[in-house]
């Protein structure tokens, strides 16, 4: 097998590994004899194990969603809608969490990482320059909002400002609400929940 082959297999098999068992549950020789490959060869392309599979398996399943996301959420989609900022808002909020509950325990993956180990994980993202897929989708956001923002919001610098917290936040609940169902209630209720803070932030 190639090692271009047998590192796709790996990334492949461990995915639907994590999928059916958890990631807690990922054992590396198990995995290695599922991709059909030696322990030495998953090692020789994925030097600390776990978390670089990890890594790569993020990395491909963000590829999807932002391709998805921006298929069917692009900012001109969106405004040539007419809808109100809120409308936009509540929309792609829906949008997003529909698409990443598909990755609920990669995403929950990651959080095992970073409650585990903080300085690997930061180091982790470093190396990879992966994001969970929020933040491209907080992104669509922002230019939505840059470019309503003229007629329905005044301030518009400190919007600026405002924008990467709001991305952090409103995000980081996102990303909770993903991973466990009904955390801040139905998805509805998260929505207003989300809404809310959203425009908190963004009049502070």
């Amino acid at each position: 097998m190639r090692k271009s082959k047998a590192r796709q297999a790996i990334i492949d098999k461990a995915a639907k590994l994590i999928e059916k068992k958890g990631y807690s549950n990922l054992n590396v020789n198990e995995l290695a004899y599922a991709a059909k490959v030696s322990v030495g060869t998953l090692y020789h392309h994925f030097p600390k194990g776990k978390i670089d599979i990890l890594a790569e398996v993020m990395s491909q399943r963000t590829e999807w969603f932002v391709s998805e996301f921006n298929l069917q959420l692009g900012v001109e989609k969106l405004l040539e809608k007419g809808r109100s900022l809120d409308e936009n808002l509540r929309w792609i909020f829906k949008k997003v969490i529909e698409l990443r509950r598909h990755d609920q325990q990669f995403l929950l993956a990651l959080q095992i990482e970073l409650l585990s180990n903080p300085k690997e994980y930061n180091e982790f993202v470093k190396r990879y320059q992966i994001t969970d897929g929020l933040q491209q989708a907080m992104g669509v956001l922002s230019e939505v909002l840059m470019k309503s923002a003229k007629s329905e919001i005044a301030g518009l610098d400190a919007t600026r400002e405002n924008v990467d917290r709001i991305q952090r936040v409103v995000g980081l609940l996102m990303t909770y609400q993903i991973i466990f169902p009904h955390y801040f209630g139905d998805d509805d209720e998260f929505v207003d929940l989300a809404s809310r803070v959203f425009f908190e932030i963004l009049k502070s």
